[in-house]
């Protein structure tokens, strides 16, 4: 490998739960920048880091199995293979189970590419008395082997060394050998050979391409030349004809044994161990009776962690900045500009820029809780708990947790759909998380039910309203499953890792990022949907804000058609305007409109208990608000998914408002 520049680029890949994101955030720190893959909504992670005179750029590749896609992140894997291959490979095996991940090893030493094998959590390995002959697995594979722990950083030096070798001194690989069938091996010989006829330019080893051609299902991944489709054409239908398997299964077949064999010449024909701590936690976690007790038990504890300390917090913050606006705004300097500036500058940038900053405790606790829960090894304990629930879904049993976290605030929970592995259960579990009830729609609801019902009707009333979010989040879930709007259901590979202590180091440097990505990809959309909204109550100047007659007030008596089959008039409508801001201020936005000192007595005296109810189910159902939405795009990357969300809660809003209203008109309901 001659680089002409000082800048290497090495793909990190590896099976799941290898610790292969433990190992990016420790080689590269704070240095990490996030996109998307090409056409897909799967996250894209790259982070830098320096070796010597060279600029290493490590892309985090996402879990996968094999070369041979099944899921969503395998394609993506394949094709950035086939595509763009790396400079070099960077390759993790877990200590504690050789054989699930060198399959993929296999196929990643049959590339021809520069690889490194980092065998991680070496240090969990020895605690059940593993060994290793490091030497072996190296010599089988043709690249340089090291063990290292990743949660403890033992062996970084030690792979920065390899690395470092590698790059400045290249040598050609040794490929390893993999025995199949007589029959399947001439037809990657006969493919090879055609390839080299062809001329074909990549630094991808022949014969694992002509492996790839026969087990490609993707026609545009095949190599594009005449004589090779040929002769790939050719034996595909006399290997389909002879094989009693698949020809992806009778390769896979060859792999894995392969992998079985140097695994157990790695080990030295040792037995499996197990995990005395993680089997006697499993059966108290995992118990028939107690476990999902005890998962509910840690989702409260959760979930007073997260909106417990981070309400007041976010209070706190929220009430600092409205004391500091205050105070900027009382400023002779301030005083003197136009009035139609103030109010821009202070109820509309700094009012967005408040609503952001708001989120931080929230967000920030919970990903400290859960980088705890995942890095500890419980996530996949609670995924194969409510697994059975959420399969009616087509979603794996970590979707309901970040469905469940919806019910304090929308915001954290799309945010924590990255913790799920596949693009459909991601996609479709950030477009039902609009549907829960969060503390801040409740608070509406408090106001309502305590205004128009007696107390002891009002919490009925409420509870009603839960039971109409769980069922929207069910029904709807269907609905999406049935037209397949986030793709195909994919294939969930339930994997149950050891327990372990997690570090500091790696859940605070988590956090962080995780925090920094939201004020950078999302704060930006939140502070231009609120200035959206002030424009539209606060414009034309010369009238008062939130009134008939501003642009929000003209809208309101537009869509009066829209919304009086639903019981709902103007300044409803325009409330639910001013809650595109945040939910809380949906009151407030009333207040303003209805501009009395007596809200509740010019509210009740305006509209029905039955209008109420609806202008409830509304609230609860209808967009999400702008804080919400733009994390649904920094998420998804996708305006069609960001759209479906605002246009799906609109309409199921609307029909769900007007069944109930005119069902209660016509069963003689006021």
């Amino acid at each position: 490998m001659n680089k002409t520049e000082a800048s290497v680029t090495i793909a990190l890949a590896a099976i799941p739960n290898s610790g292969k994101t433990t190992l990016f955030n420790r080689l590269t720190g704070s240095g990490q920048a996030t996109g998307n893959w090409p056409g897909v909504s799967i996250e894209q992670k790259s982070g830098s880091f320096v070796l010597g005179e060279y600029s290493i750029n490590l892309i985090d590749l996402p879990g996968a199995y094999a070369l041979s896609p099944v899921t969503e992140e395998e394609r993506v894997v394949r094709n950035y293979f086939l595509q763009s291959p790396p400079d070099i490979i960077l390759n993790i095996l877990d200590a504690r189970n050789l054989y699930r991940g060198l399959g993929l090893t296999l196929q990643m030493a049959l590339s021809g590419l520069p690889m490194v094998v980092a065998v991680n959590m070496i240090d969990e390995a020895r605690r059940q008395g593993i060994s290793f002959d490091l030497k072996v697995l190296s010599q089988h594979l043709g690249v340089p082997a090291i063990e290292l722990s990743a949660r403890t950083g033992e062996g970084i030096p030690d792979l920065k060394q390899n690395l470092y070798k590698v790059i400045k001194y290249p040598e050609k690989t040794r490929n390893p050998h993999i025995s199949c069938p007589p029959l399947l091996e001439k037809a990657f010989s006969e493919i090879t050979e055609a390839i080299n006829q062809s001329g074909i330019d990549t630094r991808l080893d022949h014969t694992f391409l002509a492996m790839r051609q026969l087990e490609e299902d993707d026609p545009e991944q095949r190599e594009n030349d005449d004589k090779v489709d040929v002769m790939t054409r050719k034996w595909y239908r006399r290997l389909k004809q002879s094989l009693r398997t698949s020809i992806p299964v009778a390769c896979a077949n060859c792999r894995f044994n392969a992998a079985r064999g140097l695994a157990m010449e790695v080990l030295h024909d040792q037995p499996a161990f197990e995990d005395q701590l993680t089997k006697q936690l499993d059966r108290i976690f995992l118990h028939r009776f107690f476990g999902l007790p005890i998962f509910f038990l840690l989702m409260f504890l959760l979930f007073q962690g997260v909106y417990g300390l981070g309400a007041p917090l976010q209070e706190l913050l929220s009430s600092g900045f409205d004391r500091v606006g205050t105070w900027l705004a009382s400023q002779a300097l301030v005083i003197s500009w136009p009035v139609w500036l103030q109010s821009f500058l202070f109820d509309g940038l700094w009012q967005g820029i408040s609503v952001v900053t708001s989120f931080f405790p929230i967000i920030t606790l919970f990903f400290l809780f859960m980088s705890l829960i995942e890095d500890s090894g419980y996530m996949a304990r609670a995924a194969f708990l409510m697994d059975r629930l959420m399969h009616w879904l087509g979603l794996d049993g970590k979707a309901f947790i970040t469905l469940l976290l919806g019910y304090g605030c929308n915001v954290p929970a799309v945010m924590g759909t990255r913790i799920l592995t596949s693009s459909y259960s991601r996609i479709l579990t950030m477009l039902l998380i609009p549907f829960t009830l969060c503390t801040a729609r409740l608070q509406i609801f408090v106001f309502l039910t305590a205004l128009f019902f007696s107390p002891v009707i009002a919490p009925l009333i409420i509870l009603s309203l839960y039971a109409c979010s769980f069922g929207a989040v069910i029904l709807t879930g269907l609905l999406l499953k049935f037209f397949q709007i986030g793709g195909t259901p994919e294939p969930f590979i339930m994997e149950i890792p050891p327990y372990r202590l997690p570090t500091l180091h790696s859940i605070s440097l988590r956090t962080w990022y995780e925090l920094k990505d939201f004020l950078f990809r999302a704060a930006t959309l939140i502070v231009a949907g609120v200035l959206i909204v002030w424009l539209l109550i606060h414009m034309p100047a010369d009238v008062p804000p939130g009134s008939e007659a501003t642009w929000a007030g003209q809208l309101g008596h537009m869509l009066t058609p829209v919304f009086y089959p639903l019981g709902i008039d103007w300044q409803e409508t325009v409330a639910l305007i001013f809650g595109f801001i945040a939910k809380e201020i949906v009151v407030g936005g009333l207040a303003v409109i209805y501009s009395g000192s007596d809200l509740a007595g010019q509210m009740s005296g305006h509209i029905t208990p039955l209008q109420s109810i609806s202008f409830m189910i509304f609230c609860l159902l209808y967009t999400p608000c702008v804080a919400t939405i733009a994390t649904i795009w920094s998420e998804s990357r996708s305006i069609k998914i960001t759209l479906l969300s605002l246009v799906l809660g609109l309409g199921i809003a609307w029909i769900t408002s007007f069944i109930f209203y005119q069902s209660g008109l016509l069963f003689g309901f006021h």
